[in-house]
């Protein structure tokens, strides 16, 4: 912020000179929401989903996608381009034309987290600019149905027991499910043996197979309810029992509160798009939250409907960025 101090003369010829200029410009700035708001969309949408398709983000962006092309009244193409911890995705936007048309599929650990592990040609806060969120997370640690604990306390003592014998299986060096692992050992006091793989379906995979202890993955309700594996505990909206799962314990009530993979999942755009588009954006992100098939959709994934406005979830991102600063630090997750 900078500033100059006139005299008296100065401001006087600076409010002269400058009064119809200023008015000139009020028109200009009014004009061009409107403009926008007219003419945009006026062709298909790209919408960049850093992750590999048929995973619980692709569900996520092909939900958003649908419920933007009713909004929209115009096409919303997903368009999937995974690796590097969704870092190659968010570089293709941040690198887009801000002209409304190409949009990211951000959640806080692949904006806020990625960035601060591995080495990035962007940079997540002065290259895209918030949207709107539209979801947010819930917590489930799941186990092989097999493992001998059935909560967090017969968990802590198995794994003081046997230290680094118990798996706790991640989707990938640097993923969400990796650092909730490093939170809950640290928690616990225990050592776990990681075992990452590459993206949530291998690593479910080997899950149901019984070929690795533990893993947090709110996607795999599905199987919990058939049986095939058990919930050890898990946090709902607001950190409470997962009313899906209403016998299963949330982390809190076990003595856990702190423990938690939360994250916002919604839409970015590259810096400098027209805030009008975003404001118009963001309104049809809302109705999609609202959407009367939004939770049933969302719970097969993992998630649930919340809607972040474009101001919240700016000051969502600037909080999780240090947050996720000093977790990477403390488990050494860089991975570069």
């Amino acid at each position: 912020m900078f500033s100059r101090t006139f005299t008296t003369i100065d401001r006087k010829k600076l409010t002269a000179c400058c009064a119809g200029a200023l008015l000139m410009g009020a028109g200009l700035l009014s004009a061009l929401p409107a403009m926008a708001q007219d003419n945009w969309p006026s062709r298909p949408i790209r919408l960049i989903v850093p992750f590999a398709a048929g995973g619980p983000s692709d569900a996520t962006g092909r939900f958003i996608a649908d419920g933007l092309t009713r909004e929209l009244k115009q096409t919303v193409i997903v368009e999937n381009k995974p690796g590097a911890g969704a870092s190659i995705g968010a570089a293709a936007v941040a690198k887009a034309a801000p002209d409304g048309y190409t949009f990211l599929l951000g959640h806080a650990a692949s904006v806020s987290a990625t960035p601060q592990m591995r080495k990035v040609d962007y940079d997540p806060v002065k290259s895209l600019a918030p949207v709107a969120g539209v979801a947010g997370n819930f917590t489930l640690l799941v186990a092989r149905k097999d493992l001998p604990a059935k909560n967090m306390a017969e968990l802590k003592a198995l794994a003081l027991s046997r230290p680094e014998a118990v798996t706790c299986a991640t989707a990938g060096v640097g993923s969400g499910s990796h650092m909730a692992c490093g939170t809950l050992a640290e928690l616990l006091g225990a050592k776990f043996l990681i075992v990452h793989y590459k993206g949530l379906s291998a690593a479910t995979t080997d899950q149901l197979a019984g070929q690795v202890d533990i893993f947090f993955d709110p996607s795999s309700l599905p199987y919990v309810k058939s049986g095939a594996i058990k919930a050890l505990a898990a946090r709902g909206k607001g950190g409470t029992r997962f009313n899906e799962l209403p016998n299963v314990p949330s982390f809190a009530e076990q003595g856990y509160p702190t423990m938690s993979d939360e994250i916002w999942i919604g839409l970015m755009a590259p810096a400098g798009t027209d805030p009008a588009i975003i404001m118009r954006m963001a309104a049809a992100l809302e109705k999609i939250a609202a959407a009367p098939d939004a939770p049933e959709k969302l719970i097969r994934v993992g998630q649930f409907p919340q809607f972040i406005s474009t101001e919240q979830l700016g000051l969502r991102i600037s909080r999780d960025i240090p947050y996720y600063a000093a977790l990477i630090q403390k488990l050494n997750l860089r991975v570069d």
